[in-house]
């Protein structure tokens, strides 16, 4: 990525630690899309990623289309932000950091994110 991730961009999340992570089984496919709709607190000092994906998908517990995309190494930016935690969610997280929010499931720990798209 050249710039920034911003509202608005869409992108596609695929790979992780697992060979067949939960968050692309229900329903099957390779990889996830979407439009980052905002950024919240993050469990860090960086914000996190708020996306709506393009269709629902079933994690255990939560169905949704909703993700909070987190960094996941300190010092790490949204100008090369893979890897990434994703938390399904089946609501609009608050802007607040994760331990003090309502919380989704946790369906992937290393994610790999793909601008498709900028804002235009």
């Amino acid at each position: 990525m050249t710039q920034p991730l911003q509202v608005g961009d869409k992108i596609e999340l695929s790979g992780g630690y697992d060979y067949d992570p939960l968050f692309l089984k229900n329903s099957p496919a390779s990889k996830r899309s979407g439009t980052v709709i905002q950024f919240i607190k993050g469990q860090d000092e960086s914000p996190a990623a708020v996306v709506k994906l393009d269709q629902r998908i079933s994690g255990q517990k939560v169905t949704g289309d909703i993700v909070v995309l987190e960094l996941r190494h300190v010092g790490q930016t949204w100008q090369e932000p893979t890897p990434v935690h994703i938390e399904l969610c089946d609501f609009m997280p608050e802007d607040k950091t994760w331990k003090d929010r309502k919380q989704g499931e946790w369906v992937e720990a290393a994610a790999t994110v793909t601008l498709v798209q900028t804002k235009k």
